[in-house]
This record gives C-alpha cells, structure tokens and sequence, in this order.
C-alpha cells in the first residue's frame, strides 16, 4: 500500500515537473548566442494589470452614458419636452443604475458580466428618455 502511495506521488511530482519544464522556453538571438528562459505562469503579471485597465475602461464608458443620459433629461426638462413627473422618475431610474454600478464596484472593479448588466439598464434608460422627451406630453 506504502509503495504504491509513494509511486503515485512520485509519478505525481515528475509529471508535473514536466508541465512545468513545458512552459519554459528560450528567448534569444542567433548572433549572440545568449538565451533567457521565460516562463510564463499564473501569478500577478501584466494580464492581471489588463484585466484592472478593462475594467477602469468599463467603468468610464458606464460613467461617460450615465453624463450624457443625466444631460439629456436635464435637456428636456430646459426645453419643455419633459414633465416635473416624467423627469423626477427617469433620474429616480438613473439614480437605480448609479447605486447597483456602486454596489458592484465594492470589491474594487467592475467584470465584464457586472457591466453588461449596467449597459443593459442604460439602453433601456435611454430608451425611456428618448420616448418621453418624444411623447406628446409637454412642460407649460
């Protein structure tokens, strides 16, 4: 029982050695004759920095619709094509999708599922926006 334990464990350690020796390769030029070993892993590295500027990118397009939305009912209510009522409930609707991108933003960054989530209910805010600045109702 011991014996097999320690080849299963032995087998275990080679094979993964190997996996490891298979990730490393050689980086050099002909002329010089020098070569580094590269080996690529999974720790913190430049994709984790990647992974921080997608979601700094996320986070400034989600900020930049909410302006331009928060613009256009501010827009409607100037020029009379939003009601007291029909404006008070769209920034009631942004102010919804500004606590859930909040909300999703407390661990630190936004992933792509939390943004489309965000995108998702700023299509359909605009949309509102755009029907009810487009109604026949009007501010007198």
């Amino acid at each position: 029982m011991n014996r097999t334990l320690i080849a299963i464990i032995t087998a275990g350690l080679l094979a993964s050695g190997a996996a490891v020796a298979g990730s490393v390769h050689s980086v050099g030029d002909n002329h010089s004759g020098n070569f580094i070993a590269v080996q690529y892993g999974y720790g913190y590295d430049r994709s984790d920095q990647y992974r921080n500027d997608r979601s700094d990118e996320r986070s400034a397009s989600i900020n930049e619709r909410e302006a331009r939305i928060k613009n256009r009912i501010q827009r409607g209510i100037q020029d009379g094509s939003l009601t007291d009522w029909e404006a008070r409930r769209l920034y009631r609707e942004l102010g919804y999708v500004e606590n859930k991108e909040r909300a999703f933003r407390s661990d630190g960054r936004i992933d792509g599922r939390e943004a489309a989530e965000l995108n998702r209910d700023l299509d359909r805010l605009a949309d509102n926006v755009r029907d009810q600045r487009h109604d026949e109702q009007r501010r007198y």
